[in-house]
Order: structure tokens, then sequence, then C-alpha cells
């Protein structure tokens, strides 16, 4: 991957310096472009896509989609010039979108941390796939023969007003093997993984953006629990 993915190193940062690598015309005014490195977090795990724009001084592109394709990640942006290859640009994101983003994310994974805290993940309950958009749920093999919700509501917003530390950190694969609550299935063991931590509960592994403390999410309402075909589906949202 030729872009240095500087969301990475911290989620809160809004704004990077760039210069253009590639440009593909997707048509008249709207553009591929690869960077050197953004702060764009491209759609993905489950986590939306940031929006933003790109300004050159001359000329500014609206961002309206970041998508990892081909191994790279590409900014399609709309913009009445044509960007080129070697132009510098200052990328801003649209911060709003981003944090209601991480606040979906990490509120997903409180969720989550939630279930294994209370011992029903993931030996009875084996996690699966998430979306952290439109439609928040975490999807997981296995049912159970009680009913649950209220209880993981009581645990989930006890940990919000815990006010629990999240961290995040590379490791080799083996490592996180070792400390990891779960390893979702297909991830590549051949580098190192990110990890998320969340104090005093439990390590997975993770590639979206998250926020610092668990009170930044805010109340979590955990809107149903579905039993469909030996998979439960948690959905949630944010209060």
């Amino acid at each position: 991957m030729r872009t240095k993915q500087i969301y990475f190193d911290d989620s809160y940062l809004q704004e990077m310096d760039a210069e253009i690598l590639e440009v593909i015309s997707e048509s008249d005014d709207r553009y591929r472009l690869l960077l050197s490195q953004t702060v764009f977090y491209p759609m993905g795990g489950g986590q939306a896509t940031d929006q933003g724009s790109l300004d050159t001084g001359s000329y500014t592109g609206e961002v309206y989609q970041v998508m990892y394709k081909d191994g790279e990640i590409w900014h399609f942006v709309k913009c009445d010039v044509a960007p080129k290859v070697g132009d510098k640009v200052h990328g801003k994101i649209n911060w709003v979108r981003r944090f209601k983003n991480m606040r979906l994310h990490s509120a997903g994974h409180i969720i989550d941390f939630a279930m294994a805290a209370l011992g029903y993940s993931p030996k009875q309950l084996i996690p699966q796939k998430a979306d952290h958009d439109k439609n928040p749920h975490i999807v997981y093999s296995g049912v159970l023969d009680h009913d649950i919700r209220d209880e993981l509501q009581t645990k989930t917003n006890a940990l919000v007003l815990e006010n629990r530390e999240f961290s995040w950190y590379f490791e080799p694969y083996d490592q996180l093997q070792k400390e990891a609550i779960y390893l979702q299935p297909g991830l590549p063991t051949d580098k190192p993984l990110r990890t998320l931590k969340l104090e005093g509960i439990g390590v997975v592994a993770d590639g979206g953006t998250q926020v610092k403390k668990t009170s930044e999410v805010g109340k979590i309402q955990i809107d149903a629990i579905e039993e469909k075909t030996d998979m439960t589906v948690v959905k949630y949202s944010l209060q």
C-alpha cells in the first residue's frame, strides 16, 4: 500500500497534508485519487466512509467516498478542476460525521465486551460480523435459552458510565492470539494486526477508529435481540 494510514495514529486527527500519487478519471467532474497519506477512513469493518474536502489553494474537491480497493485506499472526489499527479493537497474530514461514526463503532465494541464480561461470548455466542452505520447491529452464531436484553443493557451502560479507556496498538498475530477474547476468521497471520483494548475487560482485533473513553459514546440503547436460524442479532442505537 502506497498510502500511509495516519488515522491509525490518532482517531481524533482531522486534517492532513499529502501529495497526489495517482489520478483516475471517473466522469467529467469525478476522480479517484491515491494520496501519499490520509486521515480519511475508508469504508470497511462495518464503519462508514469518511467524507470531507481536499484543497490545493487553487481548487477544492469534495471527498464523497473513500474505499479500500485492490490493495490501495482510493479517495473519490467531485471537483470542477482535474487534479494532477504531484499536486499538494490539504485534506479535512467532516468531523461531525467522523465522530458519530466513531461513537457508533465504539458502542458496538462496548456491547461486545459486555457480552464477554457477562460470559456469553465467545463460548455461547460467537461474534461473526457487525454493522456500525445506518442499521447498527452485531451478529453472533449461536442462540441462548433466555432473554438477556435487560442484562446486556445494564452491563453495556455500566461500562459507559465507568469511563473505561480504549487503547490500540499493533502486534504480531501470535501475540494477539494469546491475548484476544476471540479472533475473527480470515485474519492475516503474516503481518502485525491492530489490537483494540478496553481497560479491565480484554482485547480484540480491530481496524476502525475509536473514541478514547467509553463515556464519549453516551447512552447505548439495546433496541432488540433477535434469533434467526442459529444466529443472534443484537440491534442497538445511541441515545
